[in-house]
């Protein structure tokens, strides 16, 4: 009887141990998923706001571009190609530093006998305003977009959008926009952020409910008609390339899809600068775009 006594005077004991455990533990959850959304602006952008270096350091001629926007101003580099009539790749660069980071990429990209514009969103580099936003690097591109086509006079079907990474998205959606452009290619690009975040420690997160800078290329490539290049390395780790097959997956044609052997998230043109342009060129020569051979490479 005493036993039976007891074993009734502690199940209410235990149970409210395991609800006193189960709280702490929502409670921890709740206050994880709110500092995850409080803070995402912070864990994806990671401006820089000092030039390392400038194309003249690498041997390119080259013009500095300020372009004026709400009150700002968008800075970048024109680098002219030694083709008469090139056609212009649009740089659209990642989440970090700033287009200084860049500039080797910029120096290869420049053999395929291009015009290479490349600046840097809001709060990056020379340009001024921010913090960065996904609203606001859509706008910037926007601006970059319009000082390329209005202001220099180049023809849209001559306008290569080119993005890294996150500008990949962000390339994905100024396409989007304008279905006169004469292609579009992505490199190391996600089909969303929160595809990104999902093999991350956060993907026990409810993700789709808090990340609200979706970066969502996956939704947008549907209905772009362009000609699309996606590269991609084999051995990137952060960007893992079944990511980029989800995401060719979901383009429309015409589409190609490169991956390159040994090529990380962002050296892909140098561990393997064989494979990374004869795709890039091939993709040009296709569609009649201004690419040549060059020593570079």
């Amino acid at each position: 009887m005493n036993e039976a006594r007891a074993n009734t005077k502690g199940r209410p004991l235990a149970f409210r141990i395991v609800r006193a455990l189960l709280a702490t533990v929502a409670c921890r959850y709740l206050l994880v998923a709110v500092a995850i959304w409080y803070a995402q602006t912070k864990i994806l952008y990671h401006p820089r706001t000092t030039l390392d270096v400038t194309p003249a350091d690498l041997g390119l001629k080259f013009e500095p571009v300020r372009l004026p926007l709400d009150g700002n101003r968008l800075a970048g580099w024109w680098v002219p190609s030694e083709i008469p009539d090139a056609s212009t790749l649009l740089y659209l660069h990642g989440n970090a530093g700033n287009v200084s980071a860049n500039a080797d990429q910029v120096r290869r990209l420049a053999g395929t006998g291009l015009n290479i514009f490349i600046f840097d969103y809001r709060g990056y580099g020379e340009s001024t305003g921010g913090p960065p936003r996904e609203r606001l690097v859509y706008e910037d591109a926007e601006r970059a977009w319009t000082y390329l086509v209005r202001e220099r006079g180049i023809q849209p079907s001559d306008v290569v959008i080119y993005g890294h990474s996150m500008g990949g998205a962000v390339a994905v959606d100024l396409a989007s926009r304008h279905p006169d452009a004469g292609g579009l290619i992505t490199e190391s690009t996600f089909p969303s952020i929160v595809d990104a975040a999902d093999r991350t420690v956060f993907a026990w997160l409810p993700l789709r409910l808090i990340v609200t800078e979706r970066f969502d290329a996956a939704s947008r490539i549907r209905s772009i008609r362009v000609p699309k290049l996606m590269l991609h390395g084999d051995a990137d780790t952060m960007i893992p390339v079944r990511l980029a097959r989800r995401l060719y997956e979901a383009a429309a044609d015409p589409k190609q899809l490169a991956v390159i052997a040994g090529g990380g998230h962002e050296d892909s043109a140098e561990v393997n600068a064989a494979a990374y342009f004869a795709a890039v060129n091939g993709f040009l020569r296709t569609y009649h775009l201004g690419s040549r051979s060059s020593d570079l490479h």
